[in-house]
């Protein structure tokens, strides 16, 4: 039986859900996608929890697709394909809907799917060694999940021009100027200074917090309709061989060999 790519942890009124394929740098697979479905889906029926947290085991948050893995296989027929190009899209949207506070705390890599993970959530925190890039267009891929008017949403039209076109690195310091992250910690402070956040999070009357998240959220909601397509654009893109060609350029560059291309990021 393979382990848990996703360890559930509550304490209190805070749930943790730590990304937990420390070997692969949590690199994003089917079986994470699953049971980060599993757990919004319990999370959004449990009044007693207020605040969900999301981390990464190990030396980073998550280094984006597992181009090792060979991500999802798609099936022949277009309402199967679309179905499972867009499951990670919808899992951001049931991210995005649940009802309590949630919070990225983030380290090392930060990267492509990552980087959406956490854009998700309603506040991030970061360790200055943080590492974030959107490396898709360099793969072969346009960004779906809703990537674009997410990240549009969060740092603006121009920064996601430079963030998505460029495929560049963003460091801490730039990530807090962009606000692409809200807090930025020295590395051996980030559990510390989580918590404290966690901790003033949960302090907060229930009901007004509660309401103030929906109400923000709902001020991007519009931008996100933008994406109503992106499973078929991506499902679409996936079966170009033009992807595959630069998919595997990208891992030679990247990864220092041959690796299987990707089929979802």
């Amino acid at each position: 039986m393979n382990a848990r790519a996703v360890r559930v942890d509550i304490s209190g009124a805070v749930c943790t859900i730590t990304l937990n394929r420390p070997d692969r740098l949590n690199a994003m697979n089917e079986q994470m996608c699953t049971e980060l479905h599993e757990s919004t889906g319990m999370l959004a029926e449990d009044p007693a929890i207020r605040v969900v947290v999301i981390a990464g085991e190990g030396r980073s948050f998550s280094a984006g697709a597992d181009l090792r893995d060979g991500g999802v296989i798609l099936p022949d027929d277009w309402a199967g394909r679309r179905r499972a190009a867009g499951r990670w899209q919808r899992l951001l949207d049931r991210l995005e809907a649940l009802p309590q506070a949630t919070v990225a705390v983030l380290h090392g890599h930060v990267v492509g799917g990552a980087v959406l993970l956490a854009a998700a959530c309603d506040l991030r925190i970061a360790a200055q060694d943080v590492a974030i890039a959107v490396p898709e267009v360099a793969i072969g891929l346009p960004l779906t999940w809703g990537g674009i008017p997410r990240l549009v949403r969060e740092i603006g039209l121009s920064r996601t021009r430079d963030l998505v076109m460029t495929g560049r690195t963003v460091g801490g310091e730039e990530a807090l100027a962009w606000g692409l992250v809200h807090r930025l910690v020295p590395p051996g402070q980030l559990g510390d200074a989580a918590d404290s956040l966690v901790t003033d999070l949960v302090a907060m009357p229930e009901v007004p917090l509660a309401l103030t998240c929906a109400s923000l959220r709902a001020l991007g909601r519009d931008l996100l309709t933008a994406s109503w397509a992106d499973a078929d654009l991506l499902a679409w893109t996936l079966r170009e061989p033009g992807t595959a060609t630069a998919a595997q350029a990208y891992t030679q560059r990247h990864l220092g060999g041959p690796r299987t291309p990707p089929r979802q990021t």
